[in-house]
């Protein structure tokens, strides 16, 4: 006895139309199964783009922190050259820095992001080494370290995709001293509302 398959037969009843169904169905699974497989590949990359830069956001903040931290530590230095807790904490950060600044050139995709922060690197290195009698003049490091920094931020966050890669700078002649304000009468204290 024969049993008959719905999708080998015309309307009609002599068959025909069930090739061209069969073509069609698996026509739609493999678009269905492509379509899957796309979206989960798009998926995979936007993943993989947000962990790379929350990787680079993250070593970018720690190198940053450590550029801080040997500058403080120099300052110190220039104060207490001979201190061996200083120069042993300076070592380490420096050591970090090192470390962090590799974790940099294999993380960035930006070669001006990668420059800046070998840069920082390096003047963080000479002002430190100054406080010891190395080469290296503090204050020129110092000033080279803030020009740097901001190249870093700038280069960072356009990597990072951020909005806007302008950087707040401070003023090149810093910011008044609390207390050092003129006074308008003698005795008396200036405005408190003018800046």
């Amino acid at each position: 006895m024969r049993v008959a398959c719905p999708w080998a037969r015309s309307s009609d009843g002599r068959g025909g139309y069930g090739l061209a169904a069969a073509w069609f169905a698996l026509g739609g699974a493999l678009i269905g199964v492509l379509g899957t497989v796309l979206t989960e590949l798009a998926r995979g990359r936007r993943d993989d783009r947000n962990v790379w830069r929350e990787e680079l956001r993250s070593v970018c903040a720690e190198f940053v922190s450590e550029v801080a931290h040997i500058q403080d530590l120099s300052h110190e230095l220039r104060r207490s050259p001979e201190d061996p807790e200083f120069r042993r904490a300076a070592q380490e950060t420096h050591s970090r820095l090192r470390a962090l600044q590799d974790r940099l050139r294999l993380t960035s995709k930006s070669v001006a992001t990668q420059e800046a922060a070998r840069r920082l690197q390096h003047y963080t290195y000479y002002q430190w080494r100054s406080t010891l009698g190395g080469r290296g003049e503090f204050w020129q490091a110092h000033e080279e370290i803030g020009t740097w920094l901001t190249a870093f931020n700038v280069a960072a966050r356009k990597e990072l995709g951020l909005e806007g890669t302008s950087v707040y700078q401070d003023p090149p002649e810093g910011f008044p001293i609390p207390g050092d304000r003129p006074r308008s009468v003698a005795g008396s204290e200036a405005d408190p509302a003018t800046p």
